[in-house]
């Protein structure tokens, strides 16, 4: 297959990447980094609209490193640890089959707990500047 890119990327010239001068190695590199970043970037945007209605990858996407870690994250910055958080997903998602963090399959799974710790997080930030509005206003 790489001959195949090598070819294409060159227009024709070279068929080999032993056959590649300095110029056409770069272009054939600047090439392939481009369609990894595509292939990327519609992993990533499925990845983030996993769970949500109307979109196709709803339960089709794994979860992902970089979404484990926002979870964690998350539970972190709530003060959870481990069988905090199970206790949480166990309470407020067992109706969609979520009992604990082993039951997470896809990236919607992932997602619905994440938005409910984000959720939380934005609750807790809202209250604590009302409350530091009150101060400044007495």
């Amino acid at each position: 297959m790489r001959h195949y890119y090598i070819e294409r990327f060159t227009a024709g010239r070279v068929r080999e990447t032993r056959e590649l001068t300095e110029s056409d190695a770069d272009c054939a590199i600047e090439w392939l980094v481009r369609l990894v970043h595509r292939a990327e970037t519609r992993q990533d945007q499925a990845a983030g609209t996993a769970g949500r209605h109307g979109y196709p990858e709803r339960g089709h996407v794994p979860p992902n490193a970089a979404a484990w870690r926002a979870l964690w994250g998350c539970a972190a910055a709530l003060g959870m640890n481990r069988m905090e958080l199970e206790k949480f997903v166990q309470a407020h998602y067992s109706g969609v089959d979520l009992r604990g963090l082993d039951d997470v399959r896809t990236m919607a799974d992932l997602n619905r707990i994440l938005w409910g710790l984000k959720a939380m997080l934005r609750r807790r930030s809202d209250k604590k500047s009302s409350l530091r509005t009150h101060k400044l206003a007495a």
